[in-house]
C-alpha cells in the first residue's frame, strides 16, 4: 500500500480520501458537465429562437427541450477574466481566482514555457513516465488549488481529454486509432498534409465511454469537452457553417440525454453545459491579422529577437508541423547589438493565443545598457575615455538596482536551499514507492498518485538548475569591483543571464526602453561621464503601439488602428495620487491598473477588498530618479478606455454618470451596471487578471514555507510586462491570422458565455427558467458544489451559487 503523501505534495491525500469524501444530497447524485469551448450566447440564443422550417421545431431540438422547456437557462453569464480558453477552463474547473494567465506563459528568470494548450508533449512525457496531469494541472497542484473532479473519489469520476486533464486514458486512444487509421496510404497521407482530425476521433470514442458510464452509479462526476464550436468559428464567420456546429453539439446533449434518462439515476442527476467564452463574429467580416511580431522584430519596435510559442506563419512549412515546438525564436535582421546571438539572447517574449490580445515580456532595460556598455568596453580599439565612462556607467546601473537586486538574490538563495532539501526528502519518498502495481491499486490511482512524486521531483531538479544559473549571473553582477575590468575580459555569457528577460519592466523603462546604443555610439558629456540620454537609442511603447496603423485596410466594418489599449499593473507605493481624490480611508490597497489609449486618453483601475472604481486620468509619466509616477486627473469623455461613459447600454443615467463611474462601488454593482456594455465586465475583469499570485497553504515548517513563497515567486515571473488588446475585429494570432472569429479581448461578444441547467425529479432544478441576473464564470464550481450537497465546500470559495438554480421547484412544478 502506498504510503501516506508528504507534507509537500498534498494531491495524492486529497484523491486518495474516499472514506472522507462530503456526502452526497439526497437530491443530486451525479453531475454530467458538457464542456463547450467557445459557443458565444448570442449565437446559440439566435438558433435556439430560429425555427426549422421542415419540423417547425428549433433548429437547435435537444437544447431547447432539455434546457430551455425542461431547464435553467443563465442569460447573463461571463467569463470572469480575459477570454482565453487556458485560464476561462481554470476558473470553471477550480472555481478559485486566476493563477494562469494566458494559454502560453513565460519564466522572466529562466525562460521556460509553460505551453498550456499543446497537448503532445504531455502524451510523450505521459508514454515516458515523466507527466502525469497535464501543465496548467500541474501549476495548480503546485498552487495547491484542486480542480472540480479533485473533490470527487478517484474511482466514481470520467474525464474525457481536456486542458485540464489528469492522467491519459490510453484505453481511450487505442479504441479510437483503429476508426482513424484503417484507411489506405496514399489517404492517410493526404488527410496528414492537412490536418489529422484526430480529436473528433477521440471526442467520439470518449463519448461512447461516458454514455458507457452512466450505467454505473457509482459514477458521481462525468464530464466531455469539445472544441468543435471554437474550431469553426475560427475559421469562418459563415452562419450556415457555425449552424451545422452547433447542430452536432446539440446532438451530441441530445443523445447524453437520453442516455441519462435510461440510467439508474435519472432522476437524482444533474447535466449542465458550459462554455468558457464566447466569440468575435460577425457575418460578412473577416478578422484582420496584425504582425506583432514583425513590429518588435522591426528598429521602430526594438529591433527584438522575438521568442513565440509556435512558429509564425511565414515559417510554417514543414517545421511548423511540429506538434512537439514550444519554444520558436525569430530573430530581427536591424539588431542593432545582438545580430547572430538571437537563440542565446532573445531580448522579448510573445504570446499572441487567443488572438485580440498578447501577452508581451521584454527584456528588462538595465540588461540591455548593461549588455550595450560589456560589448563596448571589451572593443578592440575603442577610445580610452570612452571604456572609462563605460565601466563607470556600467557600475553605476548596478549601483542603482543593488537594492532590489540583492534581496533577490538573498530570497532566492533561501528558497533554492529549500528546494534542495525537499529533493533529498522526495527522492526518498519515491525509491520507497512499489514498482509494479496490482489492478486494485491502479484502480485507486496509486500509481499515478506515486508517479506524481517523481514528476514533482524532476521538476525540482530542472528548477534548481535553471535558477542557480541566473542567481550566479546575478552573483556575479553584484560583487564587480572597478579593477576586475582591468584583470580581465569580462564576457556577457557569465554576467548577463541567457535567454532571461529579468526583473519586470516599471513604466519609466517601457516609456525610455534602451534598444541598443545610439547610431553614433555612446557619448561623453561634457565632465568626461557618459551622456546616458545620448548614448542609447530609445523606443516610448505605449504611445508607438497606440498609434499603430494600416493603410490598406479594405473592410469598412474594420478600423485602420490594430491595438485598442495597453494594460499593466503599477506598484501601488510608486503612485503619487494628487489631492483631494479621495481620503485616506478610501486609499486604494491593491496595485493600480493602467490602461493606455492615447496620451490624453487614459484610466487607472482601483481597488481596495471587493471594492473598484474607474479613474480617468492623462500624461502619467515615472520619475527616473525616485520612481514615484505622476499624472493629471480629466474629465471622462468618449474614448477613454473601455469606453464605459458613452455606451447606451450602461445601466446608470447619463446625467449620473461621470460621479458614479468616479466614485467606489461594489463588484455586484459594477456587474449590474455593466455587464451589457460593450466590454461587459471589463472592469472586473482586468481586475481579476492582474490580482497577484495566492501564497498557497502551508504547514508550519519553514521549508514548506519558503517552497511556498518559490512557487508564488514562479507565479509572479510569469507575468507579462504589459497586455495589448486589439480593437474590434483585428486579431494578433500571427501564427495563422484566424479570418472567422476571435477572442481575447473583454469586448462582450467574446465574453458572454453560455451555462446552462437541467435535472431529473428529485433533482430541484426549475424548469422553463431564464435567469437574468448576471453570474461569472466563479460561480459555476459553487453551484455544482452545492446542487451536490457540498455546501462547506462551496461556502469556502469566492464566488456567489447561482440562487436560482439551487431554488426548490413548488409542489405544482414536477418533471
Amino acid at each position: 500500500m502506498m504510503r501516506p503523501a508528504s507534507r509537500l505534495c498534498w494531491l495524492p491525500a486529497l484523491l486518495l480520501s474516499i472514506t472522507l469524501a462530503a456526502p452526497l444530497s439526497a437530491e443530486v447524485k451525479r453531475i454530467v458537465i458538457i464542456k463547450l469551448d467557445g459557443v458565444p450566447e448570442d449565437v446559440l440564443e439566435h438558433e435556439l429562437s430560429r425555427v426549422d422550417p421542415i419540423t417547425h421545431k428549433s433548429t437547435l431540438p435537444w437544447m431547447d427541450r432539455v434546457f430551455v422547456q425542461g431547464g435553467t437557462r443563465v442569460d447573463n453569464f461571463y467569463v470572469r477574466a480575459i477570454s482565453l480558453s487556458t485560464p476561462s477552463w481554470s476558473l470553471l474547473d477550480t472555481g478559485q481566482h486566476l493563477q494562469i494567465h494566458g494559454n502560453a506563459e513565460f519564466d522572466r528568470y529562466t525562460g521556460h514555457v509553460y505551453d498550456y494548450m499543446n497537448f503532445f508533449p504531455f502524451y510523450l512525457g505521459y508514454a515516458r513516465s515523466r507527466r502525469v496531469d497535464m501543465p496548467g494541472v500541474e501549476v495548480l497542484d503546485e498552487q495547491k488549488i484542486p480542480l472540480l473532479i479533485d473533490r470527487f473519489p478517484y474511482p466514481a469520476v470520467y474525464q474525457s481529454f481536456q486542458l485540464y486533464q489528469r492522467g491519459v486514458r490510453w484505453d481511450t486512444l487505442k479504441d479510437a486509432l483503429p476508426n482513424r487509421f484503417s484507411r489506405g496510404l496514399r489517404e492517410l497521407f493526404d488527410e496528414w498534409t492537412i490536418g489529422f482530425g484526430l480529436s473528433s476521433t477521440v471526442e467520439e470514442q470518449s463519448e461512447r465511454e461516458l454514455i458507457a458510464k452512466l450505467n454505473d452509479p457509482s459514477i458521481q462526476y462525468l464530464d466531455y469537452f469539445t472544441g468543435d464550436f471554437d474550431h469553426v468559428a475560427h475559421t469562418t464567420a459563415d452562419v450556415a457553417s457555425q449552424r451545422l456546429a452547433l447542430q452536432r453539439v446539440d446532438a451530441l446533449i441530445g443523445r447524453v440525454w437520453t442516455a441519462i434518462q435510461a440510467s439508474p439515476l435519472a432522476a437524482q442527476t444533474v447535466l449542465a453545459a458550459v462554455s468558457d467564452h464566447g466569440m468575435n463574429t460577425q457575418p460578412g467580416v473577416y478578422s484582420q491579422g496584425y504582425n506583432l511580431l514583425r513590429f518588435f522584430n522591426s528598429r521602430a519596435g526594438g529591433a527584438h529577437h522575438v521568442v513565440t510559442n509556435r512558429h509564425p506563419l511565414d515559417e510554417f512549412k514543414l517545421r511548423g508541423l511540429d506538434p512537439f515546438v514550444s519554444e520558436v525564436v525569430t530573430p530581427s535582421d536591424e539588431s542593432l547589438y545582438l545580430k547572430g546571438e538571437a537563440n542565446n539572447y532573445p531580448t522579448a517574449l510573445l504570446d499572441p493565443d487567443g488572438n485580440e490580445r498578447a501577452s508581451i515580456y521584454l527584456r528588462n532595460s538595465a540588461y540591455n545598457t548593461l549588455h550595450i556598455l560589456l560589448k563596448e568596453i571589451n572593443r578592440s580599439g575603442v577610445n580610452t575615455s570612452i571604456r572609462r565612462a563605460a565601466i563607470a556607467a556600467f557600475l553605476h546601473v548596478i549601483d542603482g538596482h543593488r537594492t532590489a537586486w540583492q534581496a533577490t538574490l538573498d530570497q532566492l538563495s533561501e528558497e533554492l536551499g529549500a528546494v534542495r532539501r525537499a529533493m533529498e526528502q522526495q527522492r526518498a519518498l519515491v525509491e520507497a514507492e512499489p514498482k509494479k502495481w496490482t489492478q486494485e491499486q491502479r484502480d485507486a490511482g496509486l500509481d499515478k498518485a506515486a508517479r506524481r512524486l517523481a514528476v514533482q521531483l524532476d521538476s525540482w531538479r530542472d528548477e534548481e538548475r535553471t535558477y542557480s544559473a541566473y542567481a550566479n549571473a546575478l552573483s556575479k553582477l553584484l560583487t564587480l569591483e572597478p579593477n576586475d575590468f582591468e584583470h580581465r575580459r569580462l564576457s556577457a555569457e557569465e554576467l548577463i543571464p541567457k535567454r532571461a528577460m529579468g526583473e519586470p519592466n516599471s513604466v519609466y523603462d517601457l516609456e525610455n526602453y534602451v534598444a541598443g546604443p545610439a547610431a553614433n555610439g555612446l557619448v561623453l558629456a561634457p565632465g568626461g561621464s557618459l551622456d546616458l540620454a545620448r548614448s542609447f537609442e530609445r523606443v516610448n511603447y505605449p504611445p508607438v503601439l497606440a498609434s499603430l496603423s494600416v493603410r490598406n485596410n479594405v473592410q469598412a466594418a474594420v478600423g485602420s488602428h490594430p491595438v485598442d489599449f495597453l494594460a499593466m499593473t503599477i506598484p501601488k507605493a510608486a503612485v503619487t495620487f494628487p489631492a483631494g481624490i479621495f481620503s485616506n480611508s478610501e486609499a486604494p490597497t491593491e496595485d493600480p491598473i493602467w490602461l493606455y489609449a492615447s496620451e490624453d486618453k487614459q484610466a487607472m483601475i482601483l481597488s481596495r477588498g471587493n471594492q473598484l472604481r474607474y479613474l480617468p486620468i492623462r500624461s502619467l509619466r515615472q520619475d527616473a530618479v525616485d520612481g514615484s509616477v505622476h499624472f493629471e486627473t480629466c474629465a471622462l469623455a468618449p474614448g477613454f478606455p473601455l469606453r464605459i461613459f458613452e455606451d447606451e447600454n450602461l445601466a446608470v443615467p447619463p446625467a449620473d454618470r461621470p460621479s458614479w463611474l468616479n466614485s467606489w462601488h461594489s463588484e455586484p454593482d459594477w456587474f449590474r451596471a455593466i455587464h451589457q456594455t460593450m466590454y461587459s465586465d471589463g472592469i472586473i475583469a482586468l481586475h481579476e487578471q492582474f490580482l497577484p499570485p495566492l501564497l498557497a497553504q502551508h504547514s508550519n515548517d519553514l521549508d514548506a514555507a519558503v517552497l511556498a513563497r518559490f512557487n508564488q515567486r514562479r507565479r509572479r515571473l510569469a507575468e507579462p510586462d504589459f497586455l495589448i488588446f486589439a480593437n474590434d475585429h483585428w486579431n494578433f494570432n500571427v501564427r495563422n491570422f484566424n479570418p472567422g472569429g476571435n477572442h481575447g479581448s473583454f469586448l462582450r461578444v467574446s465574453t458572454h458565455a453560455i451555462l446552462l441547467f437541467a435535472g431529473g425529479a428529485d433533482t430541484g432544478v426549475p424548469r422553463h427558467q431564464q435567469v437574468q441576473e448576471p453570474y461569472d464564470s466563479l460561480s459555476f464550481v459553487p453551484t455544482i458544489l452545492d446542487l451536490i450537497g457540498m455546501h462547506g465546500d462551496a461556502a469556502k470559495l469566492p464566488g456567489r451559487p447561482i440562487q436560482e438554480v439551487l431554488s426548490r421547484p413548488s409542489p405544482n412544478d414536477t418533471h
